[in-house]
């Protein structure tokens, strides 16, 4: 298709179904705003880069996604200010939960993958459960949560009532609703994600 206004274009219905992958596949995104006259703005936004000439459509994906994040992100839930410990024993996992903090702006501390540097960091994972780390924060008042792809009926009786969240993680829900109790934001939170 030749670069043209978009009041000049008639477009073929394999070109509609092309911008419409496009588009649902960026807008399913968690990250993605929810108000409809955004959403409404970004596809007109993916139609004119389609009539300008990006026609390949991992490449009119990939530009897209770039100018959705920078300018039609919801507001996320912020963690600014909250320390949060990351302790598992996935690398990959680890990382991406750090990263995904880190772009709410939280200060990560981690990832760790063992219970003795977690111990160390919490005041002091090779294939343990972080329940001691948790006891630890539990004891000196400092709030944690659980992110974890076990069923809550495994934690113990005593982390019961702590905030647990099912993997893959939700990170809107999560920051919505991380544990700060009386703490200063900067010293509030830790994350447990229990093997």
């Amino acid at each position: 298709m030749t670069s043209k206004s978009l009041s000049q274009c008639a477009f073929e219905p394999h070109e509609v179904e092309l911008v419409r992958g496009v588009v649902d596949r960026i807008t399913s995104q968690p990250w993605f705003t929810m108000e409809p006259a955004r959403r409404s703005a970004f596809a007109l936004y993916v139609l004119q880069m389609y009539s300008r000439g990006m026609s390949v459509p991992e490449e009119l994906e990939s530009f897209c996604t770039i100018a959705a994040k920078k300018y039609y992100a919801a507001s996320l839930p912020g963690l600014e200010g909250r320390r949060i410990l990351v302790v598992d024993d996935d690398y990959y996992a680890a990382q991406a939960t750090a990263e995904e903090l880190s772009a709410r702006g939280a200060n990560v501390v981690g990832p760790v993958s063992n219970l003795s540097d977690a111990m160390d960091i919490a005041g002091r994972l090779d294939g343990q459960m972080v329940y001691p780390v948790a006891g630890f924060l539990k004891m000196h008042g400092i709030p944690f949560a659980f992110l974890t792809g076990y069923e809550e009926r495994v934690l113990p009786p005593a982390f019961r009532s702590s905030p647990l969240f099912a993997k893959p993680a939700n990170w809107t829900v999560i920051a919505s609703k991380m544990p700060c109790r009386g703490k200063r934001p900067s010293e509030s939170g830790a994350g447990l994600q229990p093997l």
